[in-house]
């Protein structure tokens, strides 16, 4: 297409260049020999006979009076021609002694140049030859034109082909897995496609290893909860069974089993409404504002003093049979959230605490303003402490560090899980620092507060 158009402005251009030489030319051959016609008339007596006996080829004679009547033309009969005394030239000559100008022939593509010359008796003699005009020097190019893009189109196609192959190689022996392989023997326009390509490929890596980690997590919740649920439905129904079947005929026996039928019911209650909760929060995450809002609740002002102190009241008994003093160091702090979200994280919080603290061991429960303006929730422990290279992992699904402990002391294993979820939902975020026997702090430390309610959500 670069050598087709190139070809048709360079012809065009052409022509219109030749077609103004040629006229350039015609002319000053017209100029010269209409002088030389008049220099021999005004010296001779008879004019016709003089013009009768000239042979200029291709040009045209034309001698005119003053008036404008044809007195001899060299191709048509005088007496049928027009009157000239409108032509250009000739009032041009018979004005400043001499005249010249130009018309369209009839004939396609043809230009009429005409010179004329003012004699010494007054008449006027005028030398007129067709010029090819711009469309005839055009056409008669055609033929050659055709040949010549051909010949030109045919060559460009080989080398275009040739040119492209060279150019793609590079991208045709691009190995896809390892395209940082290639950036050394690419082009230097390639390695920004590369480095895309790179790119793209670690995000795809990751997002693979991001499903491949949530299957394993949705198998290991399914196999935890089966689990989970089966062991106090199990003692239940084993319970049950025995006092239904009057097995146990003691009446301190069957208080016994009806205690430990009632203790599992609580546990197996707490797993399912901890379940509940996270699979709300599972879905207020996938949902917007309005829909949240209408799964956990609604968003309000929290003054967390008194949710502290109201949680601190709630776990006193356990933290009593547990041997742990739990000491509450509060200060005034509100947060826009959900007020069951957020007694259930500290709830979760400061249970743990309490459940894997040691005999005689203290829980400091805080909340405060920062400097920066954020509220926080401080929940400190003297208890087991964490291994570092487990605490990445507490806040998943049933995961507990020490297994026969947890269920020794209770926990459902979903706690933490809440805790960060929730968390979540208020935009906060989690600080943990643990020791092994020496303690843990967990600190949640919320945005800070913008005293509106935007979509149902807190705004930070």
């Amino acid at each position: 297409m670069v050598v087709i158009i190139a070809i048709a402005v360079f012809t065009v251009a052409g022509t219109a260049f030749l077609q103004s030489n040629l006229g350039r030319v015609t002319r000053n051959e017209l100029y010269d020999e209409v002088e030389i016609v008049a220099e021999a008339l005004n010296t001779t007596e008879d004019d016709i006979a003089m013009l009768e006996r000239l042979d200029l080829s291709d040009k045209r004679l034309t001698l005119i009076q003053p008036d404008g009547t044809v007195v001899y033309d060299s191709e048509e009969p005088a007496s049928a021609m027009d009157d000239h005394d409108d032509r250009e030239e000739v009032r041009e000559a018979l004005s400043s002694g001499h005249g010249s100008s130009q018309r369209s022939s009839t004939t396609l593509g043809e230009v009429m140049l005409y010179e004329a010359v003012l004699l010494d008796d007054g008449m006027v003699i005028r030398v007129a030859q067709a010029q090819a005009g711009f469309l005839s020097i055009l056409l008669s190019f055609v033929g050659p034109l055709v040949i010549i893009a051909a010949i030109v189109i045919l060559a460009s196609y080989f080398a275009a082909r040739r040119e492209s192959k060279r150019i793609i190689a590079p991208l045709l022996e691009v190995d896809l897995d390892h395209p940082k392989h290639n950036m050394q023997q690419a082009y230097s326009e390639m390695v920004p496609m590369l480095e895309r390509i790179e790119s793209q490929r670690q995000e795809l890596k990751r997002q693979v290893k991001v499903l491949a980690d949530n299957d394993r997590m949705r198998r290991e919740f399914t196999a935890n909860i089966t689990h989970e649920l089966k062991t106090p439905l199990t003692t239940i129904s084993g319970y049950a069974e025995l006092i239904s079947t009057g097995m146990v005929a003691d009446e301190a026996d069957v208080k016994d089993f009806t205690g430990r039928i009632y203790r599992e019911a609580g546990r197996l209650t707490s797993l399912v409404n901890d379940i509940l909760t996270l699979s709300n929060l599972d879905e207020a995450e996938r949902s917007d504002a309005q829909a949240s809002s209408s799964v956990l609740g609604s968003v309000e002002p929290v003054d967390l003093p008194q949710m502290l102190e109201n949680v601190v009241q709630r776990l006193e008994h356990v933290a009593t049979k547990a041997q742990v003093a739990v000491e509450l160091d509060a200060y005034p702090a509100m947060v826009i959230g959900v007020q069951r979200l957020l007694d259930e994280l500290v709830y979760n919080l400061v249970s743990n605490a309490i459940r894997y603290n040691r005999p005689n061991g203290f829980v400091t429960v805080t909340c405060d303003v920062d400097d920066e303006g954020r509220p926080f929730i401080c929940v400190q422990d003297t208890g087991i402490g964490i291994p570092e290279d487990e605490q990445a992992k507490i806040f998943e699904r049933f995961y507990r560090v020490d297994k026969s402990r947890s269920k020794a002391r209770g926990g459902t294993g979903l706690g933490l899980a809440i805790v960060k979820h929730a968390a979540t939902f208020h935009r906060a975020t989690i600080d943990l620092k643990s020791e092994p026997e020496r303690g843990t702090t967990i600190t949640v430390t919320f945005p800070v507060q913008a005293w509106t309610i935007e979509d149902g959500l807190p705004v930070a």
